[in-house]
């Protein structure tokens, strides 16, 4: 058993560090309250403008979109790309080892199908994971990012990744991030970026959306003016959720952190009773065998 004098020191540096633990899972509760209403305003924006491109790209004959080379899918796929946005920092559970596993398992299905596999990585943690090289090439990262996501950094990210397509460099590009569910949920994400998909997607109730008889100014116009926009705001709409889905992560591992080093200090409270008890009693012991001692 410790004596008492190292249970103290366990019990006052598991005190520091649960203030510590206790200090950041204030401020990534703060900071992801914030992100949650960033995110209900920016989701009806994100899927209306979806919505909206998906639908004029439905209405539109091939002719109209064989001028934008991002609707123009490749006849046969062999470099896809894939974006993967991770954070910068760590204490966050296991909210970045999932996306790292993720982006893995989709390397090694794209080098079973003998494709080649490039990469661009957002936030450190993705930087440093993929540094080490692999099966892969690695492109570009983006890291210091905002702790809020801009729309010029999200901007800067779709710029790259549409110029290695646009190209030729990459015959496809796919986004792997986070969704965000709730405070204790989130789900690793793989979406196609480009080439964008000239589907209609299906509204509530299985129907297909109208086509579109009128178009001003016209077709071309409309697709060149909304195509980057709806780019931009899908790289923009996966860092909000990621980011969102990274504080919450945190909040919830500094949340645990804490309980346990609550549990850490009671355990050792109990110890160092027992061994403070101990000591007295051999205290005790001595004194009346040291009287006994005397008397006789």
């Amino acid at each position: 058993m410790a004596n008492q004098k190292e249970i103290r020191v366990k019990i006052a540096s598991t005190k520091k560090t649960m203030k510590i633990t206790s200090a950041m899972k204030l401020v990534a509760a703060a900071k992801v309250n914030k992100m949650q209403k960033k995110l209900e305003t920016t989701r009806p924006y994100s899927q209306k403008i979806a919505e909206l491109f998906s639908n004029l790209v439905g209405s539109l004959s091939p002719d109209d979109l064989a001028g934008n080379p991002l609707l123009q899918a490749r006849p046969e796929v062999k470099k896809v790309l894939l974006v993967v946005i991770s954070s910068d920092r760590g204490l966050c559970g296991a909210y970045n080892a999932n996306i790292f596993k993720a982006t893995q398992r989709r390397i090694r299905e794209l080098n079973m199908e003998g494709k080649i596999v490039r990469l661009i990585t957002v936030g450190r943690k993705a930087k440093t994971a993929f540094a080490r090289g692999g099966d892969f090439d690695l492109l570009e990262s983006f890291v210091n990012l905002s702790s809020v996501p801009t729309s010029q950094e999200a901007s800067l990210i779709a710029e790259r990744a549409i110029k290695d397509f646009t190209t030729g460099a990459s015959d496809k590009v796919e986004i792997i991030t986070t969704n965000f569910v709730s405070l204790v949920s989130s789900e690793v994400q793989q979406v196609d970026f480009l080439p964008i998909s000239g589907e209609t997607e299906e509204q509530e109730g299985g129907l297909k959306p109208e086509p579109y008889q009128i178009l001003e100014p016209n077709a071309e116009a409309l697709v060149e003016t909304l195509a980057p926009m709806y780019t931009e705001n899908r790289i923009f709409q996966s860092l909000l959720e990621a980011t969102t889905s990274e504080l919450a992560a945190r909040m919830t591992a500094m949340s645990n952190a804490t309980n346990n080093a609550k549990e850490v200090i009671k355990k050792q409270t109990i110890a160092y009773n027992k061994a403070r008890q101990a000591s007295i009693t051999q205290e005790i012991s001595e004194i009346v065998g040291g009287a006994a001692a005397l008397a006789g």
